[in-house]
């Protein structure tokens, strides 16, 4: 058929084309025919040679035009299928792209695609590792499976959803799609092959729209059920469909489904009654309700609670309509102010109060939409399938989307196994709530570590699938907090310790040289010998100067402890100075006992409290004296890097682990000697070195002896060694 005016000159230059072959036929036939006539006479010469050779190239040309002609003719027909072939590819590209669906074969026997481009033209093969490519590696063996499946006649056509691009993208970073893919067996080939037809269509616009409406759905019921104001819905007629738990609360009641079941209506509440929903506007109100002319249990509070006051309710009620602006609802968010205004009926300022807190009421209720926002709260939400972690600053703000690896990188390194562990809990979809905290890589504005605190519910969609939605908290103020709480209760429970053992301790060590002051005292009252006097009145002046060193030392201490005493830092030239703080508590010695002290320096200028450390080495070196009867007593110091080392050696009894763990307690004595000391200079001593930013350290084994070193962090200026060490 004959449709357009280019076909028809085509068609008229073809048939002139063969009228005029139809006229070359006719002459040569004429041309043949001719001679024959010519010599139809003569009948016995028609059948000699010549006229043999002349019949054969006729037949010949005659051969020759009908295939000619049998060619255009063939030709012309070929030209108008392909013309007809392609309108019609064009047409079927231009469906499939209106309808953005794709069309590829499969041949089973050589294992290969050939996708048909748009608009028809060309068609590309690929193999099928090639076209795997293209689609999500497990999304592409169940295809796999359907194809064989329909190959081997089990299924009569299959139907499945795979994630993927479209070949034709051409783009390596093009977005993931998803498409719904119908296989089917097309036709045998030449060789007698089925070959497998696949038609996929991109459905990754309607996949995203229902899942953005099925996240909305939740988070609205979140914020809904969540929300700290009291929240109803009603539906176009104004049915109430849906109660949140605080308004439940508020109205007191106990079977919410009753409740929805009885259908209330928006206005049976009272200050609602003149509601018109066809033509209302957001509408804010506060309103007083006389519990005794309510005779609905809604929408107003319950009689049993409120008896016969009146009931102040501030309540927002706006319309929701949908995308063509019809009423599909009314939504409306309230809370009771009644013992707000009660109590500003008593005050003289009841307008101007009941005025700002109305203000305060609303700018409570506007905030609410803001509140995560704003806060410390994040919205979570982990989807087992994407493995990501996704993280909202509201509702519908996206603030960060994280992948495992990047989820495990954000939290500290010792809690990395136990992050592992709850991200492999959820993959496996595991049907229980959980809550971690968590300390992360971050610090906040005071150089402390973030700790989040994770609380996740697994949520199951109506298609099975299945993610984790929950809440983020900053829990980092109340992590130190709880630090600081048991830090201080565990000083508290030390210290309350340390003040009963010391009390404890203090008193006995005080009664016992009373006790032999007052022993001896009496003992002048009594019957006594005249040469006994002098005895008794040793006794007393011995235990009155104990009892004076221990008020001392129990001061000192107290001092000390209180962060009271005094750290003078003034220079000094301190070779000077060791040698006689060593012989000062060296004065009892034993004649048998060998002294030395080792000075390297001819002068050492430092910057240090030169009092105090000359009590240290004092006590220290009586010290040594008391447990030493015979062999050596070494001292020496050296200054090393900021820091003055002093150590005092002796060859004595030595002290045994229970001694070396107990000669920096308070009002430990030694067993050697007697009870030469008030059990205190050693804890003095130990303290003030803490003070002078010092350490001091012990060293000692039954029988061989015993070193003690100390450090104190000082600041030299001048120094000026020894060429020999003079001992």
């Amino acid at each position: 058929m004959i449709k357009t005016a280019k076909q028809l000159t085509k068609f008229v230059v073809d048939m002139k084309r063969t009228y005029r072959l139809k006229q070359y036929i006719t002459l040569c036939l004429l041309a043949i025919a001719n001679p024959a006539f010519a010599q139809e006479e003569n009948m016995s010469t028609i059948a000699d040679i010549h006229h043999l050779a002349a019949y054969m190239v006729a037949a010949l040309l005659i051969a020759v035009f009908v295939m000619i002609f049998s060619n255009r003719v063939y030709n012309y027909r070929l030209r108008a299928a392909n013309i007809d072939a392609q309108r019609q590819n064009t047409q079927l590209s231009l469906v499939l792209d209106n309808s953005k669906t794709q069309i590829w074969t499969y041949h089973p026997s050589r294992e290969y695609f050939t996708l048909f481009l748009e608009h028809g033209e060309k068609r590309t093969s690929y193999s099928a590792i090639n076209f795997s490519t293209f689609y999500d590696h497990n999304d592409f063996n169940k295809m796999l499976q359907v194809i064989n499946d329909v190959k081997d006649r089990k299924l009569e056509k299959g139907a499945l959803t795979m994630r993927g691009k479209k070949p034709t993208d051409g783009e390596k970073d093009s977005p993931q799609k998803i498409f719904d893919v119908n296989i089917a067996i097309l036709k045998k080939n030449i060789d007698g092959e089925l070959v497998i037809l696949g038609i996929q269509k991109d459905i990754t616009e309607e996949k995203q729209k229902e899942e953005y409406a099925s996240n909305l759905a939740l988070r609205y019921h979140t914020v809904f059920n969540s929300s700290l104001v009291d929240m109803i819905y009603y539906n176009a007629e104004g049915i109430m469909t849906d109660i949140n738990e605080k308004a439940c609360e508020t109205f007191e009641v106990k079977d919410r489904e009753a409740l929805l079941a009885s259908k209330p209506n928006i206005n049976d509440v009272p200050a609602l009654r003149d509601l018109d929903l066809k033509t209302m506007d957001q509408l804010h109100s506060s309103s007083i309700t006389p519990i005794h002319d309510v005779e609905h249990p809604i929408g107003t509070l319950s009689k049993s609670y409120w008896g016969t006051r009146n009931t102040y309710y501030e309540q927002i009620v706006s319309p929701v309509h949908d995308q063509e602006g019809k009423l599909d609802g009314v939504v409306m968010a309230g809370i009771n102010i009644t013992e707000m205004v009660e109590s500003q009926h008593h005050q003289k300022w009841a307008s101007q109060q009941l005025a700002q807190k109305t203000k305060d009421i609303q700018t409570y209720i506007d905030n609410i939409n803001y509140t995560l926002r704003v806060s410390k709260v994040r919205i979570v939400n982990y989807d087992p399938e994407r493995h990501e972690l996704e993280i909202y600053s509201d509702l519908n703000q996206l603030q960060y989307r994280l992948p495992q690896v990047r989820c495990l990188t954000l939290v500290r390194q010792y809690e990395r196994r136990r992050a592992k562990g709850l991200i492999r809990r959820m993959d496996l979809r595991h049907p229980k709530n959980f809550s971690a905290r968590f300390e992360t890589i971050f610090r906040d504005t005071e150089r402390r570590n973030i700790f989040l605190t994770f609380n996740m519910v697994p949520v199951t969609e109506k298609d099975g699938t299945v993610h984790y939605f929950g809440m983020c908290q900053n829990s980092t103020e109340m992590v130190y907090t709880e630090h600081k709480l048991q830090v201080e209760t565990e000083k508290a429970l030390e210290a309350e310790s340390l003040k009963s053992t010391f009390l404890k301790n203090m008193s006995h060590e005080i009664r016992t040289p009373l006790n032999a002051i007052l022993g001896f005292a009496e003992l002048f009252n009594n019957p006594h010998a005249e040469e006994d006097e002098p005895i008794f009145a040793e006794e007393i002046k011995r235990n009155t100067g104990e009892l004076l060193q221990l008020v001392n030392d129990i001061l000192y201490l107290s001092r000390l402890d209180a962060k009271m005493e005094e750290m003078t830092i003034e220079e000094c030239d301190f070779a000077a100075l060791f040698e006689g703080y060593c012989y000062m508590g060296w004065t009892n010695i034993s004649p048998n006992v060998k002294i030395s002290v080792e000075n390297p320096y001819n002068h050492l200028i430092i910057a240090i409290d030169a009092q105090h450390l000359g009590k240290v080495i004092q006590v220290l070196c009586e010290h040594t004296v008391l447990n030493t009867s015979e062999g050596s007593i070494r001292a020496k110091y050296e200054y090393r890097h900021g820091e003055l080392s002093i150590s005092i050696e002796d060859t004595g009894r030595g002290l045994s682990k229970e001694e070396q763990k107990r000669v920096f307690e308070r009002f430990a004595r030694s067993e050697v000697g007697g009870d030469y000391s008030t059990g205190l200079d050693m804890p003095i001593i130990k303290e003030l070195i803490e003070q002078m930013g010092g350490s001091i350290e012990l060293q000692s084994e039954p029988g061989k002896g015993c070193t003690v070193y100390v450090i104190i962090p000082c600041k030299m200026t001048n120094m000026e060694k020894k060429t020999e060490i003079t001992i």
